[in-house]
């Protein structure tokens, strides 16, 4: 019964990734006025906001229940949405922003402590790759989908050629909505005495404290953090237009890279299982540093294109065994907590290299992707990926 629960999660976030418009976001917020300095700015405080409800929302998620976390984060998603229908200031988009942190902060301890909650008591580790590659490749699709939808609606991205792909996007998340309360907490989460707030708080704290490997792990999951949410949103789409491609074809390039990311999460654990997991894990956290160099370096339409489709299908393959390694160290009890906590601490470093990132861009968007891929690589291999111990030991 509780297996449902891993089907019925996997559907409500593709509702929350099937945005029609998000391959054209910057060119709506340039066509209403902002500059790529306040749409970086706005970025930040998206990610700003994360930071900020992490801790609570994953506390939350511990003590009230995963479900009502899910339910809450589709919730405030669906509510930004509706706004961004009618929002034309820089401030309302602050205020959606704000929602949209929040929203995502819900979700991002309590979607992966319920899937692990709600396997089998056995193999949980290797069943947990396998299902996070498909909450991984069903997200993928909705990107394949909506932005091939959304193109169309779009057309040549005038501004009050957003709105219909807006509401659609809207749509989504209402249908998202409804499966949420249809989600049951797992039997093991259910049945624990709920520790209190401040306990579960610094229980999470001093776990990342004194455990080595997952400490470790947290480390390698911050500082190798692909940005690929910039590349999609804020300086993708420039520089592909800076490179005479049409928005029809970024959008087209969204979902092509889109597709070839469901497989590469799907079928992670099989990359890993023939490689090793230390050389498997090196060359996904490594490659998508080389991929922004080459980005950098490349010129034209084509090769731009070709470029940006790699770093879509690849830049965030590690996601589900990394997802795998963490959760087997991790009690049930304050599960989203730390979970919570991990992403609390990659939020603030994406918040704090945004900023950086789009003052680069105004120079150059070429020398942006040459810095993004110098600290991917650095980070990378001062924290010796190489030498990743094997989870659960």
């Amino acid at each position: 019964m509780y297996s449902s629960n891993i089907n019925k999660v996997i559907f409500i976030n593709f509702c929350q990734r099937f945005h029609l418009y998000i391959h054209a976001y910057a060119l709506l917020l340039l066509a209403r006025g902002l500059t790529l300095a306040q749409i970086g700015l706005i970025e930040s405080i998206v990610i700003g906001s994360i930071f900020l409800m992490e801790a609570p929302t994953g506390i939350l998620a511990d003590r009230v229940g995963r479900k009502w976390s899910i339910f809450f984060s589709t919730f405030f998603l669906m509510c930004a949405e509706f706004i961004f229908i009618f929002a034309r200031s820089f401030e309302w988009y602050v205020f959606i922003a704000l929602l949209t942190g929040t929203g995502f902060a819900f979700a991002s301890g309590a979607i992966e402590a319920l899937v692990y909650d709600s396997l089998p008591e056995e193999g949980r580790e290797d069943a947990m790759k396998r299902v996070m590659g498909r909450l991984g490749f069903y997200a993928q699709i909705a990107f394949v989908i909506a932005p091939i939808i959304g193109g169309l609606i779009i057309g040549e991205a005038h501004a009050e050629d957003f709105i219909p792909a807006i509401a659609l996007t809207v749509a989504a998340l209402f249908i998202g909505l409804i499966v949420c309360l249809t989600l049951r907490e797992p039997p093991s989460h259910t049945s624990e005495k709920k520790p209190g707030s401040v306990e579960l708080f610094r229980d999470g704290v001093s776990l990342l404290r004194h455990h080595k490997r997952l400490r470790r792990l947290a480390m390698l999951v911050v500082f190798t953090a692909p940005f690929t949410g910039a590349i999609v949103t804020t300086l993708g789409p420039p520089y592909l237009a800076q490179n005479d491609v049409s928005p029809f074809a970024i959008g087209l390039a969204l979902s092509v890279g889109s597709l070839l990311a469901a497989f590469t999460q799907r079928y992670a654990y099989k990359f890993e299982q023939w490689l090793g997991q230390a050389r498997a894990i090196a060359v996904l956290i490594l490659l998508p540093g080389a991929l922004y160099w080459l980005f950098a370096a490349v010129v034209g339409p084509f090769a731009t294109l070709f470029v940006v489709i790699l770093i879509y299908g690849v830049n965030d393959m590690k996601g589900p065994l990394f997802s795998a390694y963490q959760n087997a160290l991790i009690e049930s009890k304050n599960r989203a907590t730390v979970l919570s906590l991990i992403s609390m601490f990659t939020s603030l470093f994406l918040a704090l290299g945004l900023p950086i990132y789009a003052a680069l861009a105004k120079q150059s968007l070429e020398l942006t992707f040459l810095v993004m891929g110098a600290v991917i690589v650095l980070a990378g291999l001062l924290l010796r990926v190489h030498r990743l111990p094997a989870a659960g030991n």
